[in-house]
């Protein structure tokens, strides 16, 4: 990010082209979230992904599964998460929260302009998706919950002499 905030920026919005007309690199401040939706709200989001960042880290051992697959992708989405919130973080000391933005760059013409923490996320969410939709199983096999036995009914006191 630091070679496009010194190479790329000073370029303007037309950037550097890498594949003809459908791929450069280009510098975007985005305060807002995915496509540029809600751009007033980044000190709101800017706390939220720190609060979801928090539960995520805090969460993460009992998001573990045996799956190498599943917790790539969960890697994928904390260091994704952590990457933008980093952004949000330093622009946010520099020019306040309500100004916070991540730099994105990679400007795929026809479709949107985005970082390496925005694919992080995106790709971690499809796998983790993926996992909990079709190989995610609530026990593991033969280790079904036993039903645990309802309380004896209590005892009758002795009759009344």
């Amino acid at each position: 990010q630091y070679l496009v905030i010194r190479y790329v920026k000073p370029l303007g919005p037309t950037g550097i082209p890498l594949i003809g007309s459908v791929l450069r690199l280009a510098y975007l401040e985005n305060t807002g979230v995915s496509f540029g939706q809600l751009q007033q709200l980044s000190a709101w989001i800017t706390v939220l992904s720190a609060l979801i960042v928090i539960g995520l880290c805090i969460g993460y051992r009992y998001l573990l599964t045996p799956s190498p697959w599943a917790n790539l992708a969960l890697g994928l989405l904390i260091g994704g998460a952590i990457g933008n919130l980093i952004d949000r973080i330093l622009t946010g000391a520099r020019l306040g929260l309500a100004n916070a933005y991540v730099v994105d760059f990679v400007d795929l013409r026809y479709f949107a302009v985005f970082n390496v923490a925005d694919s992080a996320i995106t790709v971690g969410g499809i796998l983790y998706g993926v996992y909990l939709a079709f190989f995610h199983k609530e026990a593991p096999a033969g280790k079904e919950r036993q039903e645990e036995a309802p309380c004896p009914p209590p005892e009758t006191p002795p009759p009344a002499a």
